[in-house]
Order: C-alpha cells, then structure tokens, then sequence
C-alpha cells in the first residue's frame, strides 16, 4: 500500500473515532422532553418548565445546567433570574422556573432551552404565551394607557364605574337617593330634577376623586383602610338610622337652622348645594364597596405619585358609578304628572327600609367587625322581629287579598329564618352533645439536640409568628432572619399586615388557622410586619423591595436567601392558594 492511501485511511480512521467520541458525550436534541405550562403564565408570576433528560443524563440536579432564553417580536424583557433547579417526579426529571419581569409586555414568546448535563448538551426550542389573567394589575392598566391612550382609558374607567354600580354595593344608596334627592325633584320637572341628580352624582364622584388623590400621596392602603371597621361601622350606624326613617319612626330632614338657610332666598343655589353636599355623603357610603377593578385603580395610582391623575381618574370612576343614582334621583320628576302614589308607595319605603337594615348587618359581617358568635344571634334576632312585622303572626280572613297573603308567607319564612340563624349559634349549648369518639389530635415531632426522637408535640391552632412593626428598623430584623434562614436551610414567610386591614383579619381567621397551612408553616420561619403606622424611609425601603402594593401581601423567601417574587400573594386569597405557594418554595 502505497504512503497516499494509507494517509487517507489514517485521517478517515480518525475521523470516525472522533465522531464516534463526540456522539457519546451529546444528546440528540430530539431525546430532551420539555413541557411547558398548559396555560398563560400570569405576568409577575412564575413560568415552570418540566424537563425530561434522557437515560444516562444523571438524577443530580447539582450537575445540570440550564439556559433559558427568551426573545419575543417587541424585544420586551421577560424572565428574572431563575430559582435554583428542583427535582421533578422521577429519575432524569427536573422542574426549571423563574418569575416574569412586572414590565413584560402580553404575547407568546419564543423559548431556547439549553440543557448541559454529563450524558452532553441538548436543545429544545418553543413557544409559552404571557398575559395578564382575568385581574386588573397596576402593570396592566400601566401597559393599556401605553397602547390604547388615556382617553380610551378613562372610557374604560367610566364603563367601569357603571358596571359596578350596578352591584349590591349602590342598592343602598336608592332608598336614600329617593328621600334626599327625589322628594326635591318631584315638583320642580325633569330638566330640573335631572340638574339636580346630575350634582348629586358630581358630589359623588368628588369623593372618589378625594380618595384617588390620597391613594397617589400619602396612604398606599388605602384600599384596605376602605373595609377596616373605622369605616364600616360608621357607615352601617347610618344604614339603620336610614332604615328607621323608612319604617316612619322619624323625619329624616337637615338641622333647622342650615334647613331655613338653604329654604331662605337662595332658592335654587341652595337647592343644588344641599344636592352636592348629600351626593358626597352617597360616595361616602359607597367608598368601602371596593371590587378588583377599583382595588387595581388605587394600587396603579399609588405607583404614578400623580395627584391629577389620580383624582380625575378615581373623578371619572365616580361618575360611572353614581350614574344609577342620577337615573333614580331624576325619576320622581318625570313621575310628577303622574297621579298620586297610594298606599303602594308606603310598602316600597318599607321595603327599602328593610334593604337598608340588612345592608347594615353587610358592612359589620364576620371577618371584617363583628365576631361571629355575636354577628349571627342579633342577625337571627333582628329577622325574627321583621318576621312579626311582616305578618308572621297575622290572621288571614277570607276577604284578605293577595298582598296579605303574600306579606304573610314571607313573614313565616323570616321567622323560620331567624330562628334557624338563632338556633346555629344558641343549639350547641342548649341541646346535650352526642357522645363521640375523640380522634387523637395531630402531633409534629423531631429530632432533639442530640439527634435523637423528642415526645411528638400537638399541631398549633394557628400558624406562629415572630412580630416586628414600623419604626422598629425592620430592614435590620430581616436581614438577621435571612442570615439565619440560610444557616438553618429554613424558608420564611412574611405577612405585611395593618390592624385597619379588613382582609388582613379575615387572613387571620380563615387561612392562618387551617390546619395544612399550619403544619406546612412549621417548616418555614414565619414574620408578621406591621404595617400600620406611616411609612418611614425603613419601611418604604422594604415595601419596595419586597414590591408590596397593598396590604395585605404575603413573600415567601426560600432557604438560600432569596427572595421568590413570582409567588409573592396581594389580597384575601383562599387557603388553597397560600398552601399551593408554600409547597413550592423550598
């Protein structure tokens, strides 16, 4: 053989090894098996990857690496900095996640996954769709005004203003709308009745528009001080007295003397001022009726700092809001042709005396003022005497009328009603309890300092907190909590809270008592930060950097030390939720 061809059958020999070698040190990018959610991932939540190497890959997480890159048409950003790679179900599986950036703009966004791992490198390359979700974020309605402009926005915020007016909330605010604006109205025509409905619903919407430029101030709970009994008790003082006044046990008229000067020579000023004055009472009323849509708005002007933003967005919110009370209030003018009510008119006062009455048992129910052992026995009392005055007791004839008949009925089942209401809180205590057998409580045990077994101790009622409040160098106490969470390999909670926080009691009540998120705390270290003094530089330096945009707002920071902003949770959520973002921080 001559020196040429075996030259040749050297360098394809070599070849082929090399070839050979390379192929058993990489992963044919068609074996790496990646699922991505099923759904949108929620910007400012967490995308999760589920990856499926192939045999051989290795079940240590320690010795795979994962890049991820994201790219999307606008360029916008999307990923944070991922968490550190979890072990998923089996042997080769692994859970990557990172949370998205706030800023992420909607859309799919195309993803390159490399994995690097001792079986090689494998790529996998696909599509994951972000959007908001079905709730009004800060981010959001910051994104909206970006692409559709503030005046289709502030269209947006009216129609918003509508919609809820027509929820429970504004039902109240009916009956007295007819007492204060209507009785002015009825005799003076529509174009007039319509003036002054028209400045009633203004009156209203100052409120609203008061409350937005406080929320882009000073008080960034705003939202929950809304609900804290501070306000609702108050407000549900002014639903009975209204009921009352509907039942005729008094005239609900203004003090004399402002009632002479509005009915002196002013005349028709004093008629709008007095119209003014009675819708900022309405708006008053109606301020703690806060749906998701107005919680977004006050926690999205909070972030601007912009006061005339903020008030003539909350301004315009208001006047979409009282438009049902315009409606109402210009409607005894246009019945003003109309021949005299009768005996009716009476029944409906009656009737809007009863919705005011129940109304006010809305705003004092368990978990926002009253406790329940109190709430439910004068509820179940109160309705057993609307039962009497129903004509629970009534003897029907045979000349009675329908009506009769019919308030006679309903009487029977406010009765049965309020004794059922009665009897759920008063029956235990009345009645011999049945003999059962007690179930043994749940008991949590570990290992002593020594490492042996300790006596098994009884689960906690509800989950145990370490307090610290405003002023008291909180980000000092954290950072301490933080060091220690990483030397003992603990993760920590921490619940942002204020004693004016309606939703951060019922937390108390409902979530922090159940029995699986108890037990679930117990392997985290658990931090209650009080928030309701005002803000210092401390403070404010932490709600930043834990992104708090209300209260109350639960973080989670996960035993290395960081923390874990795609989980953090804002507002009343169930059990379910706190117990699913529990599990997964680590």
């Amino acid at each position: 053989m001559t020196a040429k061809p075996l030259r040749s059958a050297v360098r394809i020999a070599f070849l082929t090894l090399t070839m050979a070698v390379l192929a058993s040190h990489s992963v044919p990018a068609q074996s790496l098996e990646i699922t991505p959610p099923d759904e949108a991932t929620i910007i400012g939540k967490d995308l999760v990857l589920k990856l499926a190497l192939p045999a051989g890959a290795g079940t240590d997480s320690g010795a795979v690496t994962v890049t991820v890159i994201a790219t999307a048409g606008t360029g916008a950003p999307l990923l944070e900095e991922p968490y550190p790679l979890r072990a998923g179900d089996g042997p080769g599986q692994f859970v990557w996640s990172a949370p998205t950036q706030p800023a992420t703009h909607p859309g799919d966004y195309d993803l390159t996954v490399t994995v690097t791992s001792p079986a090689g490198t494998a790529t996998w390359e696909g599509t994951v769709t972000v959007d908001f979700g079905k709730d009004w974020t800060a981010e959001r309605i910051t994104y909206f005004i970006a692409n559709r402009g503030k005046l289709i926005f502030f269209g947006l915020v009216f129609l918003g203003g509508i919609l809820m007016s027509a929820t429970p909330c504004i039902y109240p605010m009916i009956p007295i709308t007819l007492a204060v604006i209507g009785a002015q109205t009825q005799e003076k025509g529509a174009a007039k009745g319509f003036l002054l409905a028209l400045t009633y619903g203004i009156g209203l919407a100052v409120v609203y528009g008061i409350i937005g430029v406080v929320s882009a101030t000073v008080f960034s709970g705003i939202t929950a001080f809304l609900q804290s009994p501070v306000v609702l008790v108050p407000i549900a003082v002014l639903m009975v007295s209204m009921a009352f006044a509907m039942f005729g046990a008094f005239e609900l008229e203004a003090p004399a003397f402002l009632r002479n000067k509005l009915q002196g020579a002013g005349g028709s000023r004093a008629g709008i001022v007095g119209a003014f004055v009675a819708g900022m009472v309405a708006g008053l009323v109606a301020s703690p009726c806060v749906g998701p849509f107005l919680a977004a708005l006050l926690v999205w002007v909070g972030t601007t700092g912009d006061i005339l933003l903020g008030f003539w967005t909350l301004f315009i919110f208001g006047l979409g809001l009282s438009a049902l009370l315009v409606a109402v209030g210009t409607f005894p003018s246009v019945m003003s042709t109309m021949p005299q009510s009768g005996g009716w008119m009476e029944q409906v006062k009656r009737g809007m005396g009863l919705l005011l009455l129940y109304m006010a048992f809305f705003f004092v129910r368990p978990g926002l003022v009253l406790p329940a052992h109190i709430f439910w026995p004068v509820l179940g009392a109160t309705t057993v005497v609307v039962s009497v005055f129903l004509g629970a007791f009534d003897r029907i004839e045979m000349t009675s009328n329908a009506w009769d008949r019919s308030r006679k009925g309903l009487g029977i089942l406010a009765l049965l009603t309020g004794l059922w209401l009665l009897g759920r809180e008063f029956a235990p205590q009345l009645l011999p309890a049945p003999t059962v057998i007690q179930a043994a409580p749940t008991m949590v045990a570990g290992p002593g300092g020594d490492g042996t077994a300790v006596a098994a101790a009884p689960l906690p009622e509800k989950v145990q907190w370490e307090k610290i409040h405003t002023g008291e160098n909180v980000q000092g106490f954290l950072d301490e909590k933080i060091a220690l969470a990483k030397s003992t390999g603990k993760p920590i909670i921490i619940d942002f809270w204020a004693t004016w926080c309606a939703y951060c009691k019922k937390l108390d009540k409902v979530v922090w008592v159940e029995p699986d998120v108890v037990r679930e705390s117990l392997r985290f270290i658990t931090i209650k930060v009080d928030a309701t003094k005002a803000d210092d530089d401390d403070m404010s330096a932490v709600k930043e950097m834990f992104r708090v945009p209300g209260l109350p707002t639960v973080a989670f920071i996960d035993s290395s030390g960081r923390l874990l902003h795609g989980k953090t949770l804002s507002g009343w959520h169930e059990a379910d939720e706190f117990l699913e973002a529990m599990r997964s921080v680590e």
